[in-house]
Formats: structure tokens, C-alpha cells, sequence
């Protein structure tokens, strides 16, 4: 009876069922032209020309930035705004002074410049939430249904337990840590205390979070109120009835090294009070602001397109040459397809977006168009430093339909891929060569991804 008024007081406040769910002003024209994929200009750069007396003026010292661009260019300057669908950034030159608006759309990445290194979390509880933001803090507190989240970088929420998911106290091990994630594959049927025993090893206990102090964490367990010392526990695990499935959100990177999935982000260096803060709500629920000398970067890509690199690969391998026919049949494996990321760019979001996929030699990449997606883009770029340069065809595939394909050729300009998806069907690209040894079909697939 005591554990049916347990639940039933849990369902009133905590609002759940229990399931198992598993990139200088000066720059010339033609420069700009390279630097945008030979688009035109205007169609991802609107320049509104000034003086510099046209540039807000604010009491606070500008953000420097880099904008990197999905096109692969790169602009550095001063943040002004960021809003619903566009950043402007100021571009100085000596006395001159432009402003540049970028639509979010065509936007990678923004990059501060004048910003740390990311910190390790070393000495922090790791928070992640039901949409997968992981929050480094310094405390999380609460009762019931009322909680409060402090990150390190001084970012402070509220949160219902629904927005809760995993709780790793500071101070545990890298083998408790680990066993935790390798847990948390499926969510709980009820919510777990985990205690810390001798040789690394965890004990779950199930039942319902009370609470959480700076010293004890009280847990409901066969009708039984426990309190359990903090300095005794390796983590907590809120019970989530619903699948997370992907949705798409700006992740906003902080010094402190939390990962935020943002919604509605903004930013305004004209407003002189909390325009000096970036403001943005959790997918999760919850609204959040800080400082922008604590933001490492801020991911646009992540809420337009899927890159490739983060999608499951079905099949790779290069293709069968009986002139490069070997004993074993590791050639295969060792000449596939592979991700890396590009040359002299300094990932600091830690994501996908700077993977591109090498072909080595002609081979194939099998993958499945992720839901919610209709177009692949990329661009296919031969090495600068080849002294051969095969004759080449690259193709792209939906399930057994030929939708794209380059000419053969040895040229070395690149190509661009823009082609309409399916969601769910197969997509397989294709480099195929007709020189005996494969010589000179290495190719490069720049920025991979699908989009809306």
C-alpha cells in the first residue's frame, strides 16, 4: 500500500508514466569570389555600407568572431546581432566600417575568437538533460518538482524532472564514469541511485528521487524515505518515459565545456542591459542567458543539416581491382572511404561539421537518408598536390536510381553537389576510375550533409 501511495503522489508531482524507452573588408573581388564557392555574393552576404559612426555603440568591448560559412569560407569581425534567421557582424577597416548579415541558413558556425580553451569539467557534477545537453555544474539542487541547475560558466535554470536524465557527481572515477554511460543505452523503468562500492563498481538502487542538497539526496525506495550522503554516490538516473528523438537545435558551446541544445538564441550588442548576454531556451524547457566571454562557439548547422560524418555508414569500401588484387581482403578496408577533418581548423565545437569524406582511391559509401531531410549537398575537390590526376566519375545514387553524376574527366576544378532526397532510402556515393591502378582517383567530398 505504501509503495501504490508512493507512486501516486510521484505521478502528482512529477508529471510521468514509467516505461523503457530506449569562418578584411580589404579583400578583392576575386578573392571573394573563391572564398564563396563562385555564388554570388549577395545571395549569402547583404553589406549595409557606413561609416563607422553607423556601428552600435555599447559601453561593453565588441565580441570578436568567426563566421565560418557552409559554402567553407571563412569572415572575422565584431558580433552585433544574432536573431531569428540572421548574425551581423561589424568589418572594420582602419576608419571604414561595413556591416555583414549572414542568413542563418548558410551558416556553420560562429566562433569566438577571444575566448579560452574549453576546460576539462574536472571538479564538476555532469548534468544531461532529456534533450541531450550535457551541463557541467556546479550545483543542482531541488525537491519534488522544483529544481535548479548552476553550471560553472554561471548559466542558472530551472528544471522539472522531466527535464532530467543523468546526474554524474564530481570526484568519481573515469571507470565509473564510463560504466555509467555505457547504463544509460535505455532508460530505467524508475528512477536509480547509484552508490559508489569497493573496486570501481556501482550498486542501483530503484525507486523515486525525493530530492537533492549539497549533502544529501533523499530517495523513496519500498515505501521507505532514504536519506543518502552525497560523498556515498556516483549518480543519479531520472526514469523518462518518452523517446528523445532528433529534433533540430543550435548547440551553444561554453567555456566550461557544457553543451547546450539551444532554441530562439539570441544576441544584441546595441542594448545596453541584456543585450550584453546571449539568451536562448532549452529544446528540453527552460530559459537560459550568459555571458559571451563563456560561449566557445555556437553550432547553426546542427539545427539545418545532418552531416554525414554523425550518420551510420551502411557500407564502404573501394572498389574491386584486380590489379590491386592481394592475397587477403584487407584492401578493402584499408583503402575505403574515411572521415577527416580539414586541414588547420581548430574544432572548437567538437561536432561534425568540419568532417569531410576521402575517397583514396574509387570506391562506394552506403548510408540512409535521415528523417526530415530532402536535399544532399557537398563539393568534390581533387588533391592540390597530386602529380597524377586520373580520369574520374563520381555518381551519386537513391536506392538504384542514378540521380547525379561528374563527367569524366582529369580536370581539377571541383564539383558541387546540390540533389533532391528521399528520406529513408538508401544514398550511395560513387568514384570510379579507368586507370588500371586506381592512380590518381583520390577525391574529396567537402562537408557532406543533408538538409531540409
Amino acid at each position: 500500500m505504501s509503495n501504490l501511495k508512493n507512486k501516486q503522489e510521484r505521478n502528482v508531482f512529477h508529471s510521468r508514466l514509467y516505461s523503457l524507452s530506449p569562418t578584411s573588408l580589404s579583400l578583392t573581388l576575386s578573392l571573394f569570389w573563391i572564398l564563396f564557392g563562385f555564388q554570388d555574393l549577395g545571395e549569402s552576404v547583404g553589406f549595409a555600407n557606413g561609416s563607422a559612426a553607423e556601428i552600435p555603440v555599447a559601453t561593453v568591448k565588441p565580441l570578436k568572431v568567426e563566421v565560418r560559412l557552409l559554402s567553407g569560407s571563412t569572415i572575422e569581425g565584431e558580433l552585433l546581432k544574432c536573431q531569428a534567421g540572421e548574425i551581423s557582424i561589424a568589418l572594420k577597416d582602419g576608419d571604414k566600417a561595413e556591416v555583414a548579415k549572414f542568413a542563418t541558413a548558410d551558416v556553420a558556425m560562429l566562433v569566438m575568437n577571444d575566448v579560452s580553451t574549453i576546460a576539462t569539467g574536472a571538479g564538476h557534477d555532469i548534468l544531461r538533460l532529456s534533450d541531450g545537453t550535457s551541463v557541467h555544474c556546479n550545483s543542482l539542487e531541488g525537491k519534488d518538482n522544483s529544481w535548479t541547475v548552476e553550471s560553472a560558466s554561471g548559466i542558472t535554470f530551472n528544471a522539472t524532472p522531466s527535464m532530467l536524465s543523468v546526474l554524474q557527481l564530481r570526484d568519481i572515477s573515469s571507470t565509473l564514469r564510463d560504466a555509467i554511460d555505457r547504463g544509460m543505452t535505455t532508460s530505467p523503468v524508475t528512477d536509480e541511485m547509484l552508490i559508489k562500492r569497493p573496486g570501481d563498481t556501482i550498486d542501483k538502487i530503484q525507486g523515486v528521487i525525493m530530492g537533492l542538497d549539497e549533502s544529501v539526496a533523499t530517495f523513496s525506495f519500498d515505501g521507505q524515505t532514504i536519506p543518502a550522503p552525497r560523498a556515498k554516490l556516483a549518480g543519479l538516473v531520472w526514469a523518462q518515459p518518452n523517446e528523445v528523438t532528433f529534433k533540430p537545435t543550435i548547440r551553444v558551446r561554453t567555456k566550461d565545456g557544457s553543451k547546450w541544445e539551444a532554441t530562439d538564441l539570441s544576441y544584441d550588442y546595441a542594448e545596453s542591459e541584456t543585450g550584453t548576454l546571449f539568451q536562448w531556451k532549452l529544446r528540453c524547457g527552460g530559459e537560459c542567458q550568459c555571458k559571451p566571454s563563456e560561449i566557445i562557439s555556437i553550432d547553426y548547422s546542427n539545427a539545418i543539416v545532418r552531416w554525414l560524418a554523425a550518420i551510420p555508414a551502411l557500407e564502404k569500401k573501394s572498389r574491386d581491382n584486380p590489379f590491386l588484387a592481394t592475397p587477403f581482403d584487407g584492401r578493402k578496408n584499408l583503402l575505403s572511404p574515411y572521415f577527416s577533418s580539414q586541414a588547420n581548423v581548430v574544432d572548437a565545437s567538437d561536432e561534425m561539421s568540419i568532417k569531410n569524406l576521402v575517397f583514396p582511391v574509387d570506391g562506394e559509401f552506403l548510408t540512409r537518408v535521415p528523417e526530415g531531410t530532402s536535399r544532399f549537398r557537398s563539393k568534390i575537390v581533387r588533391p592540390d598536390d597530386a602529380k597524377v590526376q586520373g580520369n574520374i566519375r563520381c555518381e551519386v545514387w537513391s536506392n538504384d536510381q542514378l540521380i547525379w553524376s561528374s563527367q569524366n574527366t582529369t580536370q581539377e576544378s571541383p564539383w558541387i553537389v546540390d540533389v533532391a532526397v528521399i528520406a529513408e532510402k538508401r544514398v550511395r556515393l560513387v568514384v570510379l576510375s579507368d586507370a588500371g591502378l586506381s592512380i590518381g582517383s583520390m577525391v574529396t567530398w567537402l562537408q557532406p550533409r543533408f538538409s531540409p
